[in-house]
């Protein structure tokens, strides 16, 4: 009966949640993760966030007032790049980069151990003393990585340490999408890369990936509202040519609004590597003003398009970490969130949770936890509380396993996506290692609107 009752309220909703489809709904309604080998506790949920909004009243979650301080922090941040008159401590950082990864102990592709000798390469090619030589604004022109030594090539942990290898490759800083304002420090030893500092974090780009910005253009830029990709891989057109594809979560300037069709400036690379801006007309379905109407249903509508993603570590492949997924969602909302997820679990209010039971961890989320608007962090780790399920808190993350351990060998039975769960995910695992659940680990939680630390 609930059920259906939650069908109903969900295709009663408003407009932008009533087009979802019927078969989308039934996915989220009668299935609960029927991937073979994935069973587990904690999983057999609905994994439709709009399906679990749908109890929610949909009423704003903030005050307009603190909607918009929020999304005045949120633009400072994101054009902070281009208010820097300096690389942001660059020449610490690939210090700090080789001193962790160049002393051995890192592997390679082919599961091998990378020579001192491939380090020192990148170290050269790096020209760490060469920080600050250009010192010129840029904005990202498609999908890219951020890198911390200027090669594609992977540096993993021994694979058979337990959770390394595989996808965890620590040169992978980040995934930066398309138009972000950038400052460029310098360039590797063959010109092809550079160093460049997003408003959340720094790292070697492809130099074909961003384009030079003037002052003039970029204050251009930052005088114009702003819009935000909400349909995930969205493809960006030039006339007949198809320019790049967006995930959830990219800003773009916008131009103008209208009922069925926005008009966003898009970034080009010009032979010289100059940045060039576009006019382009794009669905209103796909591309929305920002920020965002803070509601549980529009948040678990943003949400939706997040659902069923491959673990991506710092974006490696194209894909979302567990910080990525909640910077991106939270994004178009007009909040604001650092990189990583020690820094997200600190953002805002906090409130501890450490030397709590799991039961009194599970009352306190319940009875003071948002829906939607509320963070749930651990070392490592970082959820989005979505609400409750037959009195189970829900979270929506990007995980990739659950710890385990046979006959006394640590192990990980991955999950490798984003899903939602109970935070006793995996307690039916045989060898799930007790007292190291989420609900075990879980130490804060952090409401990101209620005003910065």
């Amino acid at each position: 009966m609930k059920n259906r009752q939650a069908e109903k309220a969900v295709m009663k909703s408003r407009p932008q949640v009533r087009a979802i489809s019927a078969a989308l709904l039934l996915m989220g309604i009668l299935f609960f993760f029927p991937v073979r080998g994935e069973a587990l506790a904690g999983l057999e949920v609905s994994q439709s966030p709009l399906f679990h909004a749908a109890s929610l009243p949909d009423v704003p979650l903030v005050s307009e007032e603190r909607q918009h301080e929020l999304f005045v922090e949120m633009r400072e941040q994101f054009f902070s790049p281009w208010t820097q008159t300096e690389p942001r401590k660059a020449t610490e950082t690939l210090e700090w980069v080789f001193d962790r990864y160049g002393k051995g102990g890192i592997f390679g592709e082919n599961l091998k151990p990378r020579p001192l000798s491939w380090v020192a390469e990148q170290r050269k090619a790096s020209r760490i003393g060469a920080a600050g030589e250009l010192n010129r604004f840029a904005v990202s022109v498609r999908q890219s990585s951020l890198r911390l030594m200027p090669t594609e090539e992977p540096a993993f942990f021994s694979p058979d340490l337990p959770g390394e290898g595989f996808p965890f490759d620590y040169l992978q800083n980040s995934l930066v999408h398309p138009g972000e304002p950038l400052f460029v420090s310098h360039l590797s030893e063959d010109g092809l890369r550079a160093w460049c500092d997003t408003s959340y974090a720094s790292g070697w780009m492809h130099l074909h990936d961003l384009a030079l910005a003037d002052a003039k253009t970029a204050e251009y830029w930052m005088e114009l509202p702003l819009a935000a990709v909400v349909s995930e891989n969205t493809v960006f057109r030039w006339g007949e040519m198809s320019l790049f594809r967006a995930k959830a979560g990219t800003l773009l300037p916008l131009v103008s609004r209208g009922i069925t069709e926005n008009r966003v400036l898009i970034p080009f690379r010009d032979l010289d590597g100059r940045l060039v801006v576009r006019e382009v007309r794009i669905s209103a379905e796909k591309v929305e003003p920002v920020p965002l109407p803070l509601t549980p249903w529009k948040l678990a509508a943003v949400a939706e398009e997040f659902t069923g993603e491959l673990y991506g570590w710092g974006g490696y492949l194209g894909n979302r970490d567990c910080s990525a997924m909640t910077r991106d969602i939270l994004l178009p909302f007009g909040i604001w969130l650092p990189r990583n997820s020690a820094a997200q679990a600190g953002i805002g209010e906090v409130l501890s949770l450490e030397n709590l039971s799991p039961e009194e961890k599970k009352k306190v989320i319940k009875s003071q936890g948002m829906p939607f608007l509320t963070l749930l962090g651990m070392p490592g780790h970082i959820m989005l509380y979505i609400g409750t399920c037959k009195g189970e808190p829900l979270v929506l993350h990007n995980m990739w396993g659950v710890r385990t351990e046979r006959k006394g060998v640590e192990g990980r039975f991955v999950v490798g996506r984003c899903v939602l769960s109970t935070l006793d995910i995996g307690s039916d695992h045989p060898d799930h290692v007790p007292g190291r659940l989420l609900i075990d680990r879980l130490n804060r939680m952090a409401f990101p609107a209620a005003g910065h630390q």
